[in-house]
C-alpha cells in the first residue's frame, strides 16, 4: 500500500484500522473482486486501470488502502434507506464516491459457471463477525452502463444466510445458482450484513459471462483469485508459490528466481504460472479457456489476467505467494524500491518506517514472517511481526 499523498494522521488512522481485529468487521467481496479491492490492489500512486484512476481524481486515496470500509453502520437491513440511488458502488459514502463512476474500461472478472450454473463467491474479511446473510443481485439486460448503478438497475438472485457461508480462514466461500441466460458485461452487487451489529458493507465487482451465455463445460477447477496484487521486482527476488492442505500444512513449494530478464509482471507472473502448471496436480495459474468441450487453465503474458484455479479434486487446498527480496539494498528499476513495490523495504530484516506488500517476507527476532495486509510500519506504533498477526504470519 502506498500512502505518501496522505496526510501523517489520516495514514495513521488508516494503518490502525488495518490491525483492528475484533471491534469492526471489514470485508469486501474478492471473488469476483470488487471495484474497491481492484484499486487497493493496483495502489494510489500508479493505478493502471481506467476506473482507478479515474476514481483517484474524484475521491482521492481513502479507495486505495481501506478496501474493507465500504459500510454504513447503521444499515440494520434498511439497504435502501441508507445507499441511494447513484451511490450504490460507494455505499453511500463520499469517501468512496469514485467507484460510483459509470465507465466502461472498470477491470472484469471472467464468470465462469458451472454446468449447473452455479459460481462460487469469496468475501474477504479483516475481522471475522456473526452473520445474518449475503445478498446478491446482478444487473438487468439492458441496463444503462453509461449512468450510475440504481437500486432499480438491479435484480436479486441469492440471499445465503450467514450458517449456509464456509468460514475459511477470514474468507467467507458460498456456492450460488447464477441467473439463466446472463451473457456479456455486468455488475453483481452485493451486501454482507452482519448478525451481532447492523453495520453492513457493500461491494460492486463489474464482471463478465461467456459471450453466448452458456456455461463451460465440465471445467474441473474453480477460481482462487488473482496471483499478484502488484509490481514489477528487484533483481535477486525469490518467488515461492507455497500449497497448503485443508490443515494449513506445506505440502509444495514451486520457486522462481527473479533475473534481469523477468523483473517486469507481466514476464515473471507468465513464468510463474508456467512452472506452476508444469510442477502441480493442485493448482493452475492462467485464463480459463474452453475449447471443444474441454477446458484448460492457459498462462498469460498480461498479469493482471493470471488467476489461481484450484483442482476440485483438492478441497480445502490454499495457496499463498511469498517475495523474499534480496538483502543488498539496491535499487529496483522503474523507481521503484528494493522489494519492487511502492515504498518498498530493502532487505529482509523488518523496520520501522518502512512500507510492506503482501507476500513480502521478513525476519525479526531471527523468525521469518509473510506479510498478509500492505500497510507502513509507522515509528513509534510497534506494530512488529511478532504482535500484530492482522499484518504477519509467521512461516519458520
Amino acid at each position: 500500500m502506498s500512502l505518501r499523498l496522505l496526510s501523517l494522521s489520516a495514514m495513521t488512522l488508516a494503518a490502525a484500522a488495518a490491525v483492528t481485529t475484533t471491534a469492526h468487521a471489514h470485508g469486501t467481496m474478492e471473488l469476483p473482486a470488487s471495484r474497491v479491492l481492484t484499486c487497493y490492489n493496483e495502489g494510489a500512486e500508479q493505478p493502471k486501470s481506467g476506473g482507478c484512476k479515474a476514481a483517484r481524481a474524484t475521491a482521492g486515496a481513502q479507495q486505495f488502502y481501506d478496501w474493507n470500509g465500504v459500510r454504513q453502520g447503521n444499515a440494520g437491513g434498511n439497504h435502501r434507506a441508507v445507499v441511494p440511488d447513484g451511490a450504490l458502488c460507494s455505499g453511500g459514502s463520499a469517501h468512496f464516491a469514485g467507484l460510483d463512476l459509470a465507465r466502461t474500461d472498470w477491470p472484469q472478472t471472467s464468470i465462469v459457471p458451472t454446468p449447473a450454473g452455479d459460481y462460487t463467491f469469496v468475501w474477504r474479511a479483516s475481522a471475522r463477525h456473526a452473520t445474518q446473510y449475503f445478498k446478491y443481485y446482478i444487473t438487468r439486460d439492458g441496463w444503462d452502463a453509461t449512468q450510475p448503478l440504481r437500486w432499480s438497475d438491479l435484480e436479486e438472485f441469492a440471499s445465503v444466510p450467514g450458517a449456509a457461508a464456509t468460514d475459511d480462514g477470514g474468507r467467507y466461500r458460498m456456492t450460488v445458482r447464477l441467473p439463466q441466460g446472463k451473457k456479456g458485461s455486468h455488475i453483481v452487487y452485493s451486501i454482507w450484513q452482519r448478525g451481532d451489529s447492523p453495520e453492513a458493507f457493500y461491494a460492486c465487482a463489474d464482471v463478465k459471462f461467456p459471450g453466448d451465455g452458456v456455461p463451460v463445460p465440465s471445467v474441473g477447477w474453480e477460481d482462487q483469485g488473482p496471483l499478484v496484487a502488484a509490481g514489477d521486482l528487484v533483481v535477486g527476488t525469490k518467488l515461492t508459490f507455497r500449497v497448503m492442505d485443508a490443515n494449513g500444512r506445506d505440502v509444495a513449494k514451486h520457486v522462481l528466481d527473479i533475473t534481469s530478464g523477468n523483473t517486469r509482471a507481466s514476464a515473471w507472473s507468465y513464468q510463474l504460472a508456467q512452472k506452476v502448471n508444469a510442477e502441480s496436480h493442485v493448482f493452475r495459474i492462467g485464463e480459463l479457456q474452453a475449447r471443444n468441450g474441454v477446458s484448460n487453465v492457459v498462462p498469460q503474458t498480461s498479469a493482471e489476467k493470471n488467476r489461481v484455479y484450484l483442482s476440485k479434486g483438492y478441497t480445502g487446498y490454499k495457496f499463498e505467494v511469498d517475495k523474499e527480496a534480496p538483502s543488498a539494498d539496491t535499487p529496483a528499476g522503474g523507481g521503484g524500491q528494493a522489494d519492487g513495490s511502492q515504498g518498498g523495504v530493502a532487505g529482509n530484516t523488518w523496520r520501522e518506517g518502512k512500507a510492506y506488500e503482501v507476500g513480502q517476507v521478513v525476519t525479526y527476532q531471527g523468525r521469518k514472517y509473510s506479510c498478509l495486509q500492505r500497510h507502513t510500519a509507522w515509528r513509534g506504533a510497534g506494530w512488529t511481526p511478532a504482535v500484530t498477526p492482522a499484518l504477519w504470519r509467521v512461516i519458520r
